[in-house]
């Protein structure tokens, strides 16, 4: 990546293709290889975990959206440390399928890039709110 000018259009598309729904060209973005991560609590499941490959990645992106509808995937700003490392926090709102609940909020981004690909990628959020939501909509999905 040239620049943080070219970053910021990439971590930019990323955010919208996600939003949009727009998975296969969301992971063009992508290396082949890229290494991903969504940090959940400790003994914690998480829908995408961490691994290696975009197809893998697609996967468990799949998995996730098969519980919940991207309502709003915005960025907010980006931050470069040291050229190799770029720093995104977005604004988010998810509506939980058999529920129909929605939360909102702050994630945090973490990209890494070769050439135009995004090679690393982790996403860090709200861990306690975002498990408290689970558990409230597979509450009220059963309730239902």
């Amino acid at each position: 990546m040239s620049g943080s000018n070219d970053a910021r259009l990439v971590v930019g598309s990323a955010c919208a293709l996600w939003a949009e729904g727009k998975l296969t060209k969301l992971l063009r973005l992508f290396a082949d290889d890229a290494v991903f991560a969504v940090h959940s609590q400790p003994h914690a499941a998480s829908f995408v975990g961490e691994g290696v490959g975009k197809v893998l990645f697609a996967q468990r992106l799949e998995m996730l959206l098969d519980q919940v509808e991207v309502l709003s995937f915005d960025p907010v700003g980006l931050t470069t440390t040291d050229r190799l490392w770029h720093y995104s926090r977005v604004r988010y709102r998810y509506r939980h399928h058999a529920s129909r609940l929605v939360i909102a909020g702050t994630m945090r981004q973490k990209f890494g890039f070769v050439g135009d690909r995004i090679a690393h990628y982790e996403l860090m959020h709200d861990t306690h709110r975002m498990r408290a939501f689970y558990n409230l909509a597979a509450h009220d999905a059963c309730a239902a």
